[in-house]
């Protein structure tokens, strides 16, 4: 008796599959067959199309192909892509393909920027991830969270020595800033918190990439990252990058001008007046190198950064202070209490 229910099980499979096969061809052969209409067209035109007829076969294999598309669009994704793209590959021009191909296009896209995110976020190889990116936002180009993504990819290549993706982050970091600014929003926040997290972090990126050109305003960039509330305020390395830009754009000038004109001479109106400006920005410069050091506690990532940062400090620091260093720590441990001067 188990036998027999073997069986009819196996030939009722056999007749499923069959029935399965059988329905799948015909629908692909309706869907090339000729309407109705091709019986009034003229004689060269019925003999071209009966050709064409002739030549669309549909074989077991074409059916079967379809069917394991089909079959695993729910069950196994992966699977049913590369039975799709099988498809699409051996038989582009059939009633199916169309079908077949949107499906294939879309798991694509998704797979590329799933892709993206891991060698960003997960693996951390962030030239590859930029590149890949790129791919991504050229069947997306107005996707925001790609372009944010894109600014970041590039900064963190930038800054683990690769700077050669800076001028295309510089401008991914700018136009991602835009939308926001426009009240654009992306699909999904994360890595951030919201809106005003993600602009200080591009705001802070673009500070970053002009920092060397054009300090003065890497500076306003600086400022406006640390006053969005964000993660990036509470980053020391904000602070050390904003004293560097206060170096370059404003102590540096202040300090060369002053040596040409007042140098060796004694002091005037005009001459206290330049020093007194001098000074403004050396308070600036210590109040961010404080910060810096005072943020980044003893965090081990920043060892060898603090101690670049504390050599700064203090020499700013003794420059206003009759060049003695008395009350330094006091002052580390309550700057973060203060308003940003």
């Amino acid at each position: 008796m188990k036998s027999n229910q073997k069986t009819q099980t196996g030939m009722t499979h056999a007749m499923r599959r069959a029935h399965a096969f059988a329905v799948v061809r015909f629908v692909l052969l309706c869907l090339v067959a000729l309407p109705s209409a091709a019986a009034q067209q003229p004689s060269a035109q019925r003999n071209a199309a009966a050709r064409r007829q002739q030549q669309a076969q549909v074989t077991d294999a074409q059916a079967d192909l379809y069917e394991r598309w089909r079959a695993n669009i729910n069950l196994n994704q992966p699977a049913a892509f590369e039975a799709g793209r099988e498809y699409v590959g051996k038989y582009p021009n059939d009633g199916y393909a169309a079908r077949v191909r949107v499906w294939v296009d879309a798991y694509e896209r998704a797979a590329r920027k799933l892709r993206f995110e891991g060698l960003l976020f997960r693996e951390k190889k962030y030239a590859a991830a930029f590149s890949l990116g790129k791919e991504v936002l050229a069947s997306e180009p107005d996707n925001l969270r790609t372009i944010i993504n894109l600014a970041s990819a590039g900064y963190l290549a930038s800054n683990a020595g690769d700077a050669s993706f800076n001028a295309e982050t510089l401008d991914f970091a700018r136009r991602a800033t835009a939308l926001l600014e426009q009240g654009a929003k992306p699909s999904d926040w994360k890595p951030f918190t919201g809106q005003s997290d993600a602009l200080a972090y591009l705001n802070f990126i673009t500070g970053e990439l002009i920092l060397k050109e054009t300090p003065a305003e890497s500076v306003n960039y600086f400022r406006k990252a640390i006053a969005s509330e964000g993660g990036v305020k509470h980053t020391p390395v904000i602070y050390s990058r904003l004293a560097a830009a206060y170096v370059a754009s404003q102590y540096e000038p202040q300090s060369k001008e002053f040596e040409a004109r007042f140098g060796g001479k004694e002091a005037t109106p005009e001459s206290k007046a330049a020093l007194e400006e001098i000074n403004g920005t050396v308070d600036r410069i210590t109040d961010a190198y404080a910060r810096a050091v005072a943020l980044s506690g003893t965090e081990a990532q920043y060892t060898e950064a603090r101690a670049r940062w504390m050599q700064e400090l203090t020499r700013f620091y003794k420059f206003r202070n009759n060049d003695s260093a008395d009350g330094l720590e006091t002052y580390i441990a309550g700057v973060t209490a203060k308003p940003l001067p």
